[in-house]
C-alpha cells in the first residue's frame, strides 16, 4: 500500500448484543488507527445497541438498511459504500454478510467464521459454500470451526480465537443481586444466550426442574435477546409449564449481562453448537465456575477437571448434574474458575486477537 491510512470496512448483519458483535465493538479499542481507518457497517436497523459504543470510539458507522439480512439490494447498497470510502478491504463477519461481501465487494475480502458450518440454515451453507472461493483469507474462531469449512474450495481457514476483556465493578455486581431480589442462602445460575436455535433453552429449563427438586435454593436466570418475536414469552411460558415460577428468569437483551455473570455462583452454558463463546471467555475472565457442553470449539477452554465441567450435550439431567457437582463442592469450583482465570488471562487477550487479524489485513494487502 502506497502512503496514508488503510481503510477497512468491517461488515456484520445486526450491531445487537452478541459475540460476534460484542468483538467488534470491545475490539475498536485496541485497533491500530495509526496505520487503519477503520468504519463498520450493518443491515438491520433494530440491531443497533452497540452503535452508541462504537461511536463514543470515534468509529464511523455506516446503516446499509435492510429489513432482511440477505437482499439483493445490498449488493449494490454494499459496492456504493466501498466506493464511497475508498475502502481497501472489507473485513465480514458471519455468513450472510460474508456471500454479500464475497459478491459485491470489488477489493479484498476476510471472512471470519464464527460457528461451525452445521449450526447454519441449509440454504444458507450452500450459498455460502458456492461463493467461498472469492473470499481473498478466511479467519476461524476455533480449530473446530476451522475443521467444518477446511474441504471448502478457498482459501485454508487460519485460527484466531476470540478473545475478552472484562471488568464489573463490586457495585455493579450487587446492584445486579439486589436487582434479582436474592434471599441469603440462594444459589445464583446465569446463562447467557441469544434465544435461538441451538442455544440449548430448552434443555435448560428441563436441567432446572430437575435441579430446584434437590436444590430448592437454586435460582436460574437466562439473559439473551430473540431472534425471532415472541421466543421470549415462548421460553418463559415453557418455564411456566414446567411449574418453575420464579425459579428460571429469562431477563431478554441486557447491555448489563456481565454484571450478572460476575454475580453468579455457577456460569452454565447448554448449547448444542457454537464455535468459541464468547459469554463463556467471559465468565471466565470474572473467574465464575463454568458449566458447559462439550460441542464445537468449548473443549479447548472448558478442559474437564481443568478449567471447568464438561457435559453432554441435549441432556439436561447431566446438565443438572454438572451444576450440583459444583455447587456441592466449593473447593473445586474455586480452583477451576482461578485455573480458567489464568487460561483466559494468558492465552484469550482481546489485544492478541486484535492484533493477529490486523496482520491478516497486512499480508493480504501487501500480497
Amino acid at each position: 500500500m502506497g502512503a496514508g491510512r488503510i481503510r477497512i470496512l468491517v461488515l456484520i448483519k445486526g450491531l445487537g448484543i452478541g459475540g460476534a458483535e460484542k468483538l467488534i465493538s470491545s475490539g475498536a479499542a485496541f485497533w491500530d488507527r495509526d496505520q487503519f481507518e477503520y468504519h463498520v457497517a450493518y443491515v438491520l436497523p433494530w440491531k443497533d445497541q452497540l452503535v452508541p459504543e462504537l461511536e463514543e470510539a470515534d468509529v464511523r458507522v455506516h446503516l446499509l438498511g435492510e429489513p432482511r439480512g440477505l437482499s439483493l439490494r445490498l449488493v449494490p447498497k454494499l459496492r456504493r459504500l466501498i466506493r464511497r470510502l475508498d475502502i481497501h478491504l472489507v473485513h465480514a463477519h458471519l455468513p450472510t454478510m460474508g456471500i454479500v461481501a464475497r459478491i459485491a465487494s470489488p477489493v479484498p475480502v476476510v471472512y471470519t467464521e464464527h460457528n461451525v458450518a452445521k449450526s447454519y440454515r441449509r440454504i444458507t451453507r450452500i450459498v455460502s459454500r458456492l461463493t467461498y472461493r472469492r473470499n481473498t483469507a478466511v479467519i476461524a474462531v476455533s480449530e473446530a470451526v476451522a475443521r467444518s469449512v477446511a474441504s471448502w474450495s478457498g482459501p485454508s481457514p487460519r485460527v484466531i480465537p476470540n478473545g475478552v476483556t472484562c471488568h464489573v465493578s463490586p457495585e455493579a455486581t450487587q446492584s445486579a443481586r439486589r436487582e434479582l431480589r436474592l434471599s441469603p442462602g440462594a444459589r445464583l445460575v446465569v446463562h447467557v444466550g441469544n434465544i435461538r436455535p441451538g442455544k440449548g433453552h430448552d434443555v435448560l429449563i428441563d436441567a432446572t426442574a430437575l435441579l430446584v427438586e434437590r436444590h430448592p435454593e437454586v435460582i436460574v436466570v437466562s439473559i439473551g435477546g430473540e431472534k425471532f418475536p415472541g421466543d421470549l414469552e415462548r421460553v418463559r411460558a415453557r418455564a411456566d409449564q414446567a411449574g418453575l415460577g420464579d425459579r428460571i428468569r429469562f431477563l431478554g437483551r441486557r447491555s448489563d449481562a456481565l454484571d450478572f455473570v460476575s454475580a453468579a455462583d455457577i456460569f452454565v452454558n447448554p448449547s448444542d453448537v457454537e464455535g468459541l463463546p464468547v459469554a463463556v471467555l467471559e465468565a471466565m475472565a470474572l473467574a465464575r465456575p463454568v458449566v458447559a457442553t462439550a460441542v464445537g470449539g468449548v473443549p479447548t477452554i472448558v478442559r474437564e477437571g481443568e478449567t471447568g465441567v464438561l457435559v453432554e450435550p441435549g441432556e439436561p439431567r447431566i446438565l443438572a448434574d454438572g451444576i450440583e457437582r459444583m455447587l456441592g463442592d466449593s473447593s473445586l469450583a474455586r480452583r477451576l474458575a482461578e485455573a480458567a482465570q489464568a487460561m483466559v488471562d494468558k492465552e484469550y487477550g482481546l489485544e492478541p486477537m486484535v492484533r493477529a487479524t490486523e496482520d491478516v489485513y497486512r499480508e493480504v494487502l501487501d500480497g
